[in-house]
């Protein structure tokens, strides 16, 4: 006995392959087709993502560790001008403090006199 090879075309077994079975068995290869191609574009994707957020985590870092050096520098610019804004301040406070000390004689003077 020879066995009936099934023809994968017959999707409700019948026998016959009519157009709409074609058509359906067409359109779930399409489908399948178009399944494979789309997992294998999603794949793609993941390691083109994970890619660019490996190249942005090291920008991120390269960035990070540059706004360190700046704000360092940042930071000892401003302590310099700080402490040249300190000394300024100090010779003027001791120099209104004799100007002070000289107006006060001065006034004490005048009143003893």
């Amino acid at each position: 006995m020879a066995e009936e090879v099934k023809n994968p075309m017959d999707l409700n077994g019948d026998g016959k392959v009519t157009f709409g079975e074609k058509a359906q068995y067409y359109a779930g290869k399409a489908g399948e087709k178009i399944k494979e191609e789309a997992k294998e574009l999603g794949e793609k994707a993941q390691v083109k993502a994970k890619e660019l957020g490996d190249k942005a985590a090291v920008k991120a870092k390269e960035l990070g560790a540059k706004a360190k050096v700046e704000a360092k520098e940042f930071s000892e610019k401003a302590a310099a001008k700080a402490k040249e804004v300190y000394a300024e301040a100090k010779v003027e406070a001791k120099e209104l403090t004799c100007k002070a000390k000289a107006k006060i004689n001065e006034m004490k003077e005048k009143k003893e006199a």
